[in-house]
């Protein structure tokens, strides 16, 4: 059976836009291009990456090793930031994520309310119903187990996991992809022209309404507007990727490992105080292709094999032996 090529390639392209993201977010607040690159990714790639977690999700996964993983590198985030920053006091709190490890946490809990969700009717629309009122709710919603992040985000989960092949493919037609570059660089231009008062705090998904400076009873249509730019977004994004096997197509194949791997280098380069020296737009450009570079790096195969016993460990142990069930007497 041919491998379908198109979601390695879709998944290298989104990880690569979580590193750039994450590289150019100390330059938000004084880089007019930096912030606008930022804004356009932070609207479509992480509804897309939990689109594909939703599409992969069909087969039922045992949860342990996500929660091993989350568990070690909740672990090591903790402990690096204990000595980086020089912290007063070695906190291991696993109910509050370390940044970017939320994800984790949060398909954890899609996976358990899933079987659940695909009982009721309309389940995308009931997940989006809750998305828009969970911003009404206490600000402690927000971190605490990625709790308000999961929520928004679900929607686009329950997407992918509904999604079929036969639909993506009509993305594929010349016309709606010339349309999806088209959508893309005018949002880019209206990013750059008018964007300079969008809160990225809307795109994050962890914030209240409250918390946004908005405590409006229609607070929620906000939310209703960005996500439907999010959709559009995401579509085009979903055209435009190529459908057959390419140089980074197995670069896809890895991509937790440049996602939890590229945080500690962010971090460090933050603490080196390296973003003093980045002035000019070139110094921008020569950023943006280092955060690309470190993304191909990180998904190299010799990463993989060095790293297995961080990712992969052998959890055999945890589980019992075919056949050696207790066999009850009567």
């Amino acid at each position: 059976m041919n491998r379908y090529y198109y979601f390695d390639n879709l998944k290298f392209v989104l990880v690569t836009l979580v590193v750039i993201g994450h590289a150019l977010e100390p330059l938000y607040d004084s880089s007019l291009a930096a912030k606008t690159v930022y804004n356009l990714i932070y609207f479509f790639h992480i509804p897309l990456f939990v689109f594909v977690t939703g599409y992969f999700s069909r087969k039922l996964d045992k949860l342990g090793p996500f929660l091993i993983l989350y568990v070690t590198f909740q672990v090591l985030y903790t402990l690096f930031d204990y000595v980086l920053n020089d912290r007063a006091k070695l906190d291991f709190n696993f109910f509050l994520p370390y940044w970017l490890m939320w994800y984790l946490l949060a398909v954890l809990l899609w996976k358990l309310v899933l079987p659940y969700f695909t009982k009721l009717r309309s389940p995308i629309l009931i997940a989006s119903c809750l998305s828009v009122l969970a911003g009404y709710a206490a600000t402690d919603l927000g971190y605490n187990l990625a709790s308000l992040r999961a929520i928004n985000f679900f929607p686009y989960f329950l997407a992918g996991y509904y999604m079929k092949k036969e639909y993506l493919e009509y993305l594929y037609r010349p016309w709606i992809r010339m349309t999806a570059g088209f959508i893309l660089l005018l949002t880019v231009s209206m990013l750059y022209g008018f964007g300079q008062d969008l809160n990225s705090q809307w795109l994050w998904g962890s914030f209240s309404y409250k918390d946004l400076g908005h405590t409006e009873w229609y607070a929620g249509i906000y939310r209703i507007g960005a996500a439907a730019v999010t959709v559009v977004l995401s579509v085009s994004v979903l055209s435009l990727i190529p459908t057959g096997k390419t140089r980074v197509s197995e670069y896809g194949t890895r991509t937790i490992y440049p996602y939890l791997l590229h945080g500690f280098i962010v971090k460090y380069a933050e603490h080196l105080d390296i973003y003093r020296h980045i002035r000019t737009g070139l110094d921008q450009i020569i950023l943006v292709l280092l955060a690309a570079a470190l993304a191909v790096m990180l998904s190299m195969s010799w990463i993989e094999q060095s790293m297995r016993f961080l990712f992969r460990p052998n959890l055999s142990f945890l589980y019992k032996e075919k056949g050696s069930g207790t066999t009850r007497t009567r």
